[in-house]
């Protein structure tokens, strides 16, 4: 736990020297929960939509945490053998791993809470009303996201082809997941797609313990078998060097 405490302090530190990366996911999430709601002005309106505004903000968050930061920092460590001169130590490689999932869990708890702060407190968006089934969202939904990342740092040769790879999955999850326009006025069949896709069960499942009800059982299943299935490839084909 020593030698992973020290290590989680040195990645912290890394990361803290490049603001554009932390800065972005940290105040993009909140300039968009800020932004819908003061057009959309909670506090004076009930409609289901409320739901959307926070969930979004929240997942794009979590999706530019685990598509773009971590597996370019992942791969950017193995470009330059730092996991290979770590491999020849007593301190083996997955400690690193570890300690730079724990550097991103707590960004993504970070953002969590502003996203709930800002978005309640200031501007009035009710706070999830199924509480159990937004952790279990949550967790879930941020499981899910970091698999995809581990596994995009596991094929990628380069920093930079990882964060190619992690925007155009970014992207291509964004549209269908529900994010850029709610899943009210999307198309049936795109809808049905991004159960299936991490950002979209995770959005489904958000919006649902935001309104009050327990998340439904499809896009639970949907996350927890991202999870195991793209977590098993990420552990399979990871190297080292």
């Amino acid at each position: 736990m020593r030698v992973l405490r020290k290590l989680f302090f040195v990645e912290l530190k890394l990361l803290l020297r490049e603001p554009a990366a932390w800065l972005l996911v940290l105040l993009l999430p909140l300039a968009l929960v800020t932004t819908f709601g003061l057009v959309s002005r909670p506090r004076e309106n009930t409609s289901s939509i409320l739901t959307f505004f926070p969930a979004m903000a929240l997942s794009i968050g979590l999706a530019q945490l685990a598509l773009t930061v971590l597996p370019a920092a992942l791969a950017n460590d193995r470009e330059k053998g730092i996991l290979r001169r770590m491999a020849s130590t007593p301190v083996h490689p997955s400690r690193l791993l570890g300690a730079q999932l724990a550097v991103t869990l707590v960004l993504a708890l970070v953002t969590l809470g502003g996203v709930l702060l800002i978005g309640s407190a200031v501007l009035g968006f009710p706070l999830p009303r199924e509480p159990l089934g937004f952790v279990l969202a949550f967790v879930l939904g941020a499981g899910a996201l970091f698999a995809v990342g581990l596994c995009i740092a596991a094929v990628a040769p380069s920093g930079r082809v990882a964060s190619g790879i992690g925007a155009g999955v970014f992207f291509v999850s964004m549209v269908f997941g529900g994010v850029f326009m709610p899943a009210e006025v999307m198309p049936k069949v795109m809808v049905e797609i991004g159960t299936y896709l991490p950002i979209g069960a995770s959005m489904q499942a958000l919006r649902a313990s935001w309104a009050g009800q327990w998340p439904e059982t499809l896009p639970l299943l949907a996350m927890a078998g991202l999870i195991v299935v793209f977590g098993g490839i990420a552990a399979r084909t990871f190297r080292w060097e």
